[in-house]
């Protein structure tokens, strides 16, 4: 024999095979691996390239936004729209040719001082330097920032070297004169009065009620900023990033001219569709072949006008060099050369050792048995090399003695096995299952022609295979299981799954007989019935997915094919099916021991019968045809389900195949009888069941129907506007009473819910209500469609799904702006009332200082008085002066109420120092002082002058309160967000009735001229400031108790307060 050109023997074969076998498996690991290699290199770089590309478009955007940002800010400065507000009245009642005038006359003077790097006098000087200080700022992205006014003209720069006329430019007709009046963004253009390249951000200028565009603003931003957001991201030596335009255009590279870029076309095309990602260009834009590109737009998230970047879009591309890309593939492609040949190398070196001392012993068998074919069988093969082919040597000598004395025997023999073998074989071969042989380890030793049809292999291929080979890793164990269990003898059934050539899923039952030897009574073979159980499986999945699991019966059959007629008279009756054996008349001649078991015929009972008595008229005319069918030209015919009758007369469903089998010239039919009642029985419940389960759906359909018609009128018609926001704050529901607000329910789903609010509050509540995740009530400002105001109670709470994430926000508003009118008159009213009652008590107050002090002037007046009586009306008058000046100073505190000036603060300092002040009062009444601080406080946020004077009115109200000898406690607790000041007395106590009013302004029990009344009002309103409260606790004949309370962290609003008992 040749192979590759020249004769090869069995040295040469061998050494080839184990070079084949070592070096095949090895190049195709090693070519597999490199291709990979270079996959996995492709996708890692091609993400890398697409995250750069994102990462540096946001940066751009991130400087254009912030442009467009400090611009809209810039729009609001009262002092700059006053000044556009100024130079647009220098238009009215002018023509347009007169409009022209003025403004070609501000031009002229513009130029004038410009040339000396001055701004006119007609311009704001406040607004300008206001502007040049914000220009300073961010000199380094900002070249100029313009202000113009409607018709164009200059009313404010940071710079004084810019144009005077703007109302010809494309930004200032796109910002103020386009209907839609956006934010402009032009393209990267080269200014020749700054000589650089420049960008434009242009934003409008709107009136007070954003109903007409009264001028615009424009920021200059300079080329170097977005060049250096650029080049300052770099992927490894030639990886940079590039600003493109949709069309191809390049706008900014850093390491390559722009002269030097040819933008690929599917680079375009990406760019048209306008998302993230990377591709492979051929070339890409710089001429590098097979370069790996990512790209990314520029999305700035909010409205632009249409002629904003030149009318086209910008984007961000990323690529880097091929050969630098893939330089790791290239070590890795030498490696895998060196290795190979290496490989190579050593296995032909033992291929050469191995295949000598293989091939002696193996040439010497070779003539032994060459003189054994050509008939010599008294030649002996000496071969001793003490291993099996030693024992085969030996073995082939005793068969030679053995073939010497049997081979007559055994040529009366062949013809009569060889009969009985066609028989029983061409029965197995052409069964409708799937019939196979194992040895005791498994492996295939038979297989009929149907298991090979449905599985796909050859029989060469079987021959080589193990059982557990053709099922799934996962049930492979099992398998095992099962065939190590045949050696135990008996009959064995197993459910498995085969998986055919073509990688197809066979459900299958196996039922398995084995042969036992009974010198050894150990296990010759076994042989294994396989049915197909697919179609079952999935109808026993549909049942399981219906109802409870049904399990299909699946019989298993395994049956070893022997050459003798034993082995498949065994396979015959140990069949997992009903079988009969008719003639070409449809007379019974044969039945297995399986339809003795289901149908309980025993051979007597049908001997010489017709197999059509079995069956009922109905099926009689038809199992007849089928016969005939078979009788004629065809082998087999499609299964078909019948009823038989039993031994009892109780009919049963059945699949029958029938299958023709010729023997000896000699034809007969085997008919093959499936029990198929549970199946059937299966199938019927399944309907039942589908059809209760229909009717069920249809109910539950209609009362899901109808719960929705009710939820929906009850929304719609309820009397708050009631909606739900996604995690955006987006509209995704809104009811109709919304209409009450000009609004179509329609026009606001999709739309952010901050686009209803009043700027004061937008964001204020509803972020809190989303970081807590809990329900709450607060009032905003709604802006309806007409423009107008609403005072609105707003319910919200965040909507979680069944992991707990946030999905969006629930929502019920309430319109109150009527109730918030009412409730200002009541107030204005209360407030009338209160300055009514205050104008009262302050008259009264100052009225009887001012009579003894006008008593006094007049006795004075008279000089009847001696100098030692006038110095002491002298003196009681600058009392009762004195005392009108401390009346006024308090009533001053109480009236103006500022907002306290915050500042960390050590609390205990501050109450010490009021207790040095208050230290001669303590003498005067005996009175002891006690002093409990908590030391683990920590610094508060207070002004300290106003809680100072808190404290101060507290100790002196105390002492006062006290009899001789009493005692003053000045007690501070931290508590878990806050902390508490407490000044505790043991004196009289305040009376129940009174109580109520010890806050009001000028209620006093002091006797005259001992206080104004105002002490504790002004001390309320301090600590209600600091957003704390103050509690009363007082006992009369006991004492009373003062407690502030202020929280660590100052809150939104103070709390009222709490007069306990």
């Amino acid at each position: 024999m040749k192979r590759f050109g020249f004769p090869l023997q069995l040295k040469g074969k061998t050494i080839l095979a184990m070079v084949l076998v070592g070096l095949l498996p090895l190049i195709l690991s090693l070519l597999l691996t490199y291709f990979e290699e270079k996959r996995a290199l492709r996708e890692a770089a091609g993400i890398t390239m697409k995250g750069i590309a994102v990462e540096v478009a946001r940066k751009v955007e991130t400087q254009i936004v912030r442009g467009i940002n400090e611009a809209q800010q810039l729009a609001t400065i009262p002092f700059i729209r006053s000044a556009i507000m100024n130079s647009n009245r220098s238009y009215a009642d002018k023509n347009p040719d007169e409009i022209q005038a003025l403004i070609q006359q501000w031009q002229e003077s513009w130029r004038a001082q410009s040339k000396k790097d001055e701004f006119p006098v007609f311009l704001n000087k406040y607004a300008t330097d206001y502007l040049i200080q914000w220009h300073a700022i961010r000199k380094s992205d900002y070249l100029a920032i313009v202000v113009v006014d409607t018709q164009g003209a200059l009313v404010l720069s940071s710079f004084p070297q810019v144009n005077f006329f703007h109302g010809n430019s494309l930004w200032w007709e796109a910002v103020v004169q386009h209907h839609d009046a956006q934010a402009f963004v032009s393209d990267l253009s080269f200014d020749p009065g700054f000589g650089t390249h420049v960008l434009n951000v242009g934003v409008p200028i709107w009136d007070d009620h954003r109903q007409n565009v009264v001028g615009a603003i424009s920021i200059l931003l300079r080329r170097d900023s977005l060049f250096r957001s650029i080049s300052e991201v770099a992927a490894g030596k030639t990886g940079h990033a590039m600003l493109t335009a949709s069309d191809g255009m390049p706008i900014l590279c850093p390491a390559f001219s722009l002269e030097e870029h040819v933008m690929p076309p599917n680079v375009v095309s990406a760019f048209q569709e306008g998302g993230v990602g990377w591709l492979v260009a051929d070339p890409d834009s710089h001429g590098m072949p097979n370069a790996i590109v990512g790209y990314a737009p520029l999305h700035l998230g909010m409205p632009l006008a249409p002629e904003s970047f030149g009318g086209k879009s910008w984007h961000m591309l990323t690529s880097q060099d091929s050969a630098e890309t893939y330089a790791p593939l290239d070590q890795l492609l030498s490696k895998v050369i060196f290795y190979g040949i290496s490989v190579f190398v050593i296995l032909w070196g033992a291929g050469v050792v191995v295949a000598g001392r293989i091939v002696k012993p193996i040439q010497a068998l070779s003539q032994g048995v060459e003189q054994f074919g050509g008939g010599n069988l008294s030649e002996k093969i000496a071969i001793r090399t003490g291993d099996e082919i030693e024992r085969l040597a030996d073995t082939f000598n005793a068969m030679a003695d053995n073939l010497q004395h049997s081979f007559s025997e055994l040529n009366q023999k062949v013809d009569e096995i060889g009969r009985l073998e066609q028989k029983y074989r061409d029965l197995i071969e052409n069964a409708p299952e799937m019939i196979h042989q194992l040895d005791p380890a498994g492996r295939f030793v038979h297989v009929n022609t149907t298991e090979l049809q449905k599985l796909g292999y050859s029989l060469v291929d079987m021959l080589e295979m193990s059982l557990w080979d053709i099922v799934p890793a996962e049930q492979q164990e099992g398998v095992r299981a099962y065939v190590q269990g045949l050696a135990l003898g008996g009959a064995r059934s197993i459910e498995t799954v085969f998986r055919t050539q073509s990688r197809e899923v066979m459900d299958v039952e196996i039922h398995s007989t084995t042969l036992m030897d009974p010198g050894t009574h150990s296990v010759v073979y076994s042989r294994g019935f396989v049915r197909d159980i697919t179609a079952r499986k999935a109808l026993e999945r549909e049942v399981e997915r219906y109802t409870t699991q049904l399990e299909g019966i699946v019989a298993e059959r395994t049956l070893q094919l022997s050459d003798s007629e034993a082995g498949y008279k065994a396979l015959f009756n140990l069949a997992a099916d009903s079988i009969f054996v008719v003639d070409s008349e449809g007379r019974i001649l044969d039945v297995n021991a399986r339809e003795r078991e289901i149908l309980g015929y025993v051979p007597s009972d049908l001997e010489g019968a017709y197999f059509v008595k079995l069956v009922p008229p109905a099926f009689q005319r038809i199992s007849q045809n089928l016969l005939e069918r078979v009788s004629g030209e065809e082998s087999k015919v499609p299964t078909t389900e019948i009823e038989v009758y039993d031994r009892q007369g109780i009919m049963k469903s059945m699949e029958m195949d029938l299958v023709r089998i010729d023997m000896g010239g000699r034809a007969s039919i085997m008919v093959q009888l499936r029990d198929i009642t549970e199946h059937k029985k299966l199938e019927a419940e399944l309907q039942r069941y589908n059809e209760v389960l229909e009717d069920k759906v249809s109910e539950r359909t209609r009362e899901i129907e109808q719960a929705k018609l009710y939820i929906e009128s009850l929304l719609e018609n309820a009397n708050d506007v009631i909606y739900t926001l996604d995690v955006d704050l987006r509209f995704t529901y809104v009811n109709g009473k919304v209409d009450a607000w000009g609004y179509r329910k329609e026009d606001l789903i999709g739309k952010p819910y901050l686009s209803l609010l009043s700027k004061r509050y937008r964001g204020r509540y509803l972020k809190e209500t989303l970081d807590l995740g809990t329900k709450q009530v607060y009032e905003v400002e709604v802006v309806s469609r007409e423009g107008e105001l609403r005072s609105v109670l707003v319910s919200v709470a965040p909507l979680l799904n069944d992991e707990g994430v946030y999905t969006g926000v629930l929502g019920i508003a309430r319109d109150i702006t009527e109730r918030k009118h009412l409730e200002r008159q009541v107030q204005n009213s209360e407030r009338l009332a209160s300055i009514g009652k205050l104008a009262a008590g302050v008259a009264h107050e100052i009225n009887n200082p001012l009579g003894g002090i006008l008593n006094c002037l007049y006795n004075i007046r008279k000089g009847t008085l001696t100098p030692e009586r006038s110095q002491e009306y002298l003196h009681f008058m600058e009392d009762g002066l004195r005392r009108v000046q401390r009346i006024v100073r308090q009533l001053l505190d109480f009236s103006q109420q500022r907002e306290p000036e915050l500042a960390m603060t050590d609390l205990h300092q501050i109450l010490d120092r009021v207790l040095v002040l208050t230290e001669h009062v303590f003498l005067v009444k005996h009175a002891t002082l006690s002093k409990d601080y908590d030391e683990t406080l920590p610094m508060v946020m207070v002004d300290a002058h106003m809680i100072e004077q808190v404290i101060m009115n507290l100790v002196l109200n105390a002492v006062q309160a006290l009899k001789e000898g009493g005692q003053v406690t000045l007690r501070t607790r931290k508590q878990e967000e806050g902390y508490e000041i407490e000044v505790e007395d043991t004196g009289c106590g305040i009376p129940q009735e009174i109580r109520p009013h010890i806050f009001d302004p000028f209620f006093t029990t002091k006797g005259t001229g001992e206080g104004t009344g105002l002490g504790l009002s002004v001390s309320l309103g301090i600590v209600q400031r600091h957003a704390g409260e103050m509690v009363v606790d007082s006992e009369e004949g006991k004492g009373t108790r003062f407690t502030i309370r202020l929280p660590l962290v100052r809150s939104r609003a103070g709390i009222p307060v709490k007069v306990g008992t």
